[in-house]
């Protein structure tokens, strides 16, 4: 109600409004009217109030979802380490699971199939390594170092000399024709060259 003058006399209350109308209103009624605009001012303080928290408690929603989900990203680590489950693609795996099945993570980690296919890439990946660590060729082993290596696989040619194969190392050459010397019954321990 918009008033723009009240005037009290006695027993009545006039108020004129805007438009030049009067109306009398008993003190009584004054009064009452008075606190009941006192109430319905502060019943919408209240309610402002109340809204106003609901506000903030939408905004603390938030924090208490993003929470929750560290929360579940801990446990998730912990099923994960029980399991242990802690190679990068064993990982990946999990987290492919949980996004297709929306499962928790103790009942992806104790699905027989998830297990299964853990399984078989931890062999496929022991596999993997176990035959990429095999290198052909090269001797460690220092056999072919040995002049007796190359004198055993010498053969004996059309005139009765051993031959050696190509392969022979150039640097045994000396120590090949020690060994033979040593082993020659008529020999004075030296062996004699074409051009001595």
């Amino acid at each position: 109600m918009d008033t723009d003058k009240t005037t009290e006399t006695g027993d009545n209350t006039e108020e004129k409004t805007g438009e030049g109308d009067t109306i009398s209103v008993s003190k009584s009624d004054y009064e009452k009217m008075n606190q009941t605009l006192g109430s319905l001012k502060r019943e919408i303080k209240d309610l402002k109030k109340v809204k106003e928290e609901a506000k903030e408690e939408t905004k603390e929603t938030p924090q208490k979802t993003h929470s929750d989900g560290k929360l579940i990203e801990r446990l998730d680590k912990m099923a994960l380490q029980v399991a242990g489950i802690k190679e990068s693609d064993e990982v990946e795996l999990f987290n492919k699971w949980k996004d297709e099945t929306g499962r928790e993570a103790d009942s992806i980690v104790g699905n027989d199939i998830f297990k299964k296919e853990i399984e078989n890439m931890r062999t496929a990946k022991a596999n993997q390594a176990a035959t990429s660590d095999i290198k052909g060729g090269g001797d460690k082993s220092g056999v072919k170092d040995n002049p007796d290596y190359w004198i055993a696989k010498a053969t004996k040619g059309k005139d009765g000399k051993l031959e050696f194969p190509e392969e022979t190392p150039k640097h045994l050459y000396s120590k090949i024709l020690d060994k033979l010397s040593e082993n020659e019954p008529n020999s004075s321990g030296k062996l004699k060259f074409y051009n001595e």
